[in-house]
């Protein structure tokens, strides 16, 4: 029977203290350090794009990956070491995409780069209380990475519009999307910081209440904005919720690393959902999902699709701070 969420927490912004240590080197509670370099790093563009073929990635590489117009492209996170190489500005399927990734709060993000009529490229300006802060060219705006909102300049207040975009391994990417193309830098060395295993300890490891070590996907809705732990994700590995009204799941994969969100309603009904291995089977019609395309690949709703959510995986006390609101699902 799929798992379904107790109600969520709503947790004041203080620090929570649990008795586990962090579950792997990479991820420490960074919510004290600043550094922040103005008026900012160079902004990175004109990337070079190869075919999958053309990759030098292991199956276990951490891969940013994401579909605009139906074009699949993967950006390893470990190419995406050292601030000027943190944020790249690309295109794809047509549109204009900035795809970020912070190493201290392991949080991925892309970001639609058109807003109010104009083209912004964004680059890093470096850390606040352990959260990343882009700039853009444009209008000189800083943002929270993590959010999206403008936290200073000429457009404070405002945010920039995440896209849909998945954390996962090459393996299961490449898998799942044999044409996707691939970022590639020739001039940067592969740094093998972040790989299935890094973020499977994290995910697998730590006990107690929640820490600011602890990883977590947040999803957020019209108004509100939940975060799902995932070392307690990883038990049920599916989680039948609402948010803000909408009937939604949230689905771990089996490498205990690839999180997917979707809104669970097709054919004017809403599902529920259980893991079947790596797919998804709804109990009302007994058919398939892939979690990843959200597609139904067998059974009476084949060939349906359920809309996907954005996730945005982080490190707790990043996401926290920057939803300040949210609410937490700690298990069943």
């Amino acid at each position: 029977m799929a798992a379904l969420a107790r109600p969520a927490l709503v947790l004041p912004l203080v620090g929570v203290v649990g008795p586990a240590p962090a579950q792997e080197r990479t991820n420490r509670d960074q919510s004290g350090y600043t550094e922040l370099h103005e008026p900012g790093f160079p902004i990175k563009s004109g990337l070079t794009i190869v075919p999958a073929a053309h990759a030098a990635l292991r199956d276990d590489d951490l891969v940013l990956g994401v579909v605009v117009g139906g074009e699949a492209r993967a950006y390893p996170v470990n190419l995406m070491w050292e601030p000027q190489n943190e944020a790249l500005n690309d295109t794809l399927g047509g549109e204009a995409i900035a795809v970020t990734w912070c190493p201290v709060a392991h949080s991925g993000v892309v970001y639609d780069r058109a807003l109010g009529g104009r083209t912004v490229e964004l680059g890093a300006i470096g850390l606040e209380k352990g959260v990343f802060i882009l700039y853009d060219r444009q209008t000189d705006t800083r943002w929270s990475q993590v959010s999206g909102r403008a936290t200073r300049g000429r457009l404070e207040g405002q945010f920039l519009r995440k896209r849909d975009s998945t954390m996962t391994t090459w393996g299961r990417w490449r898998e799942r999307h044999p044409d996707t193309t691939v970022y590639v830098d020739a001039a940067l060395p592969m740094r093998r910081r972040f790989t299935e295993g890094t973020i499977a300890r994290i995910t697998l490891g730590g006990r107690g209440p929640v820490v600011n070590e602890d990883l977590v996907a947040g999803i957020e809705g019209r108004r509100h904005a939940r975060a799902y732990l995932l070392r307690r994700l990883a038990g049920p590995r599916v989680v039948n919720d609402e948010l803000d009204g909408d009937p939604v799941v949230v689905f771990l994969a089996e490498d205990a690393v690839t999180v997917r969100a979707l809104r669970r309603t097709a054919a004017r009904r809403t599902l529920t959902f259980a893991a079947d291995g790596d797919t998804l089977r709804d109990a009302e019609t007994g058919s398939r999902w892939d979690p990843l395309t959200g597609r139904a690949f067998s059974g009476p709703l084949t060939g349906r699709t359920l809309e996907g959510l954005v996730v945005t995986t982080a490190l707790w006390y990043a996401w926290r701070s920057q939803r300040p609101g949210t609410s937490l699902w700690e298990g069943p």
